[in-house]
Order: structure tokens, then C-alpha cells, then sequence
């Protein structure tokens, strides 16, 4: 695992640079309660936004994606909507397996939120990432801490176990993640070590969604994690919060970010646009 989480994150870090000077984004590294980050700065902010920051949570089966490797999206989301964004470098397995990177996104948010307005900040991320958030923000609901006035759940995995109809439908047709039965499996097992898969802060589906802010949700009808988001989406509407699910036809994991020149990316971070205006307020 250590050598595949090498050289996936290698590759990952070497496209950065380039998609950073294409999309006009500067980055800074930061300590924001001593847990390292980014900050992403577009070359034209948006003045809706001018005291906005979104903070992001990567993806990459909470085991992929460390340091640079993990600011593809992070820096979309700053270019697309013209928006500051911290991004979050959190812990992962194999060496600092749950609670680890969990314990991280709190330091940074709790960090932040004692700065500024917390409804002045969004929070969010695909697939781990969008999980992560997911958990984090039942954690601060659960102990009475504030929360973002936005979040944004792309994909998110939700369920760490294989618990879902999309993952038998969409087994072997999802063109990115293809089976939970094989990395999937691994990455859940290693992040959440001795804790069940079925823990709220792991598996955040499992969690209640009593007084969420108002989320974002991004999926595609080939996406193995079809079933996650859509049981997320539900769960949301049943305690009453906002939730707006964008389902594209033909899409798989994560393919909106990954698939820069297509209509559904442009659609996704347009509508992410329209979605953190509509619901951030001035610090």
C-alpha cells in the first residue's frame, strides 16, 4: 500500500503546477491550528466572495492525495468561483490512521471559526473529502460548536462499508473506482483501524442530520458512490435541512472534477458558485 500511495501521490503532485498556472492560482503554506494547509488565492476574486474562504477536504480514499497531491479541486473551486480556499493537509493511514485526519479538519475549522464569522465560511470535498466533512460537521453539531454556512459533498463516501445499491450496480461500470472489493476495501480498513466502519465519525450516513447547514450534493448515475450520496441527501431532508442533489446522466466517481472541458464540470462549480452565495454571509 505504502508504494502504490507513493506513486499514485507522485503523479498526482507533478500535474499541480501546471493546473495551478493555468487556472491563475497562487498557494501559500500555512499553519491554522498547527495542522499544515494551503491556501489557494485565485488571480481575480470575486467581490460577492471578498470575505468568504472555502475550506476544503480532499478526497482520495482518506489514504491518497497528501501535501500538493490533493489541490486539483481545491484549486478549481478558487479559480471557478473566485474564491479563497484553504485546503486542509490532513493525517492519513498508513501511518496516522481515524481519528488522526478527523481531529485535523477540527483543529483547522475550530481555528478559523474562532477568527471570523463561521457562516462566512463554507467547507467541502469529493468523495473522502466529502465524507469527511459530513462527520466533522455531526461532531461540532453533537458538542454544540458552530458550523459553516455551507457545505459542499461531492460523491461523498458515506459509507465505508459495502452498504448500497450502487455498489452492485455500478460495480465494474464506475470507470474510476470500478469495485469496492479491491483498493476500497484496503483504504477503509487501514483509515479506520480498530473502529468500526459503522462509527458516525467514520461512516457519517450513520450519524444524524438534525440542524445542518445547507449542503451541496454531486453525483452521476455510474458512480459506485451513487447510493452514498443519495441516502445522505435523504437523511438530510428528513431533518429538515437544504439539500440540493445534482445527478448527471452518464457520470461516474468524481468525473465533474476530473473532466475539466466537460458541461458537467462547468455546470458543478457554476451551481457550487450560486449555492455558497446564496448562503455565506460577510465576516
Amino acid at each position: 500500500m505504502r508504494a502504490f500511495i507513493e506513486t499514485r501521490d507522485a503523479d498526482a503532485a507533478a500535474r499541480v503546477p501546471d493546473l495551478l498556472a493555468e487556472l491563475g492560482v497562487t498557494v501559500a503554506d500555512e499553519l491554522v491550528g498547527a495542522v499544515r494547509t494551503y491556501r489557494l488565492t485565485p488571480s481575480t476574486i470575486d467581490p460577492e466572495h471578498t470575505e468568504h474562504v472555502f475550506v476544503y477536504v480532499h478526497g482520495g480514499a482518506y489514504v491518497l492525495n497528501a501535501g500538493r497531491a490533493g489541490l486539483a479541486e481545491a484549486a478549481l473551486i478558487a479559480a471557478r468561483c473566485g474564491i479563497q480556499v484553504v485546503a486542509v493537509d490532513y493525517r492519513m493511514p498508513p501511518a496516522e490512521p481515524f481519528p488522526a485526519g478527523f481531529d485535523d479538519v477540527l483543529k483547522v475549522w475550530s481555528a478559523l471559526s474562532g477568527e471570523f464569522s463561521p457562516t462566512s465560511f463554507a467547507m467541502g470535498g469529493t468523495s473522502a473529502g466529502g465524507g469527511l466533512v459530513l462527520a466533522v460537521v455531526q461532531e461540532l453539531l453533537a458538542t454544540g460548536r458552530p458550523v459553516p454556512g455551507s457545505l459542499f459533498a461531492g460523491t461523498p463516501w458515506s459509507d465505508l462499508t459495502r452498504t448500497g445499491d450502487s455498489y452492485v450496480t455500478n460495480e465494474g461500470v464506475d470507470r474510476l473506482l470500478i469495485s469496492y472489493d479491491a483498493t476500497l476495501a484496503l483504504a477503509a480498513r487501514a483509515y479506520a483501524g480498530p473502529h468500526a466502519l459503522t462509527d458516525r465519525r467514520i461512516s457519517p450516513v450513520y450519524g444524524e442530520f438534525d440542524g445542518f447547514p445547507p449542503t451541496m450534493l454531486v453525483s452521476g448515475t455510474r458512480d459506485l458512490f451513487l447510493s452514498n450520496t443519495a441516502r445522505v441527501h435523504t437523511k438530510l431532508r428528513k431533518a429538515g435541512a437544504e439539500s440540493d442533489l445534482l445527478v448527471f446522466e452518464g457520470v461516474s466517481h468524481a468525473d465533474y472534477a476530473l473532466e475539466a472541458t466537460s458541461p458537467e464540470h462547468h455546470l458543478t462549480y457554476a451551481e457550487l458558485n450560486r449555492f455558497l452565495l446564496q448562503h455565506l454571509t460577510a465576516q
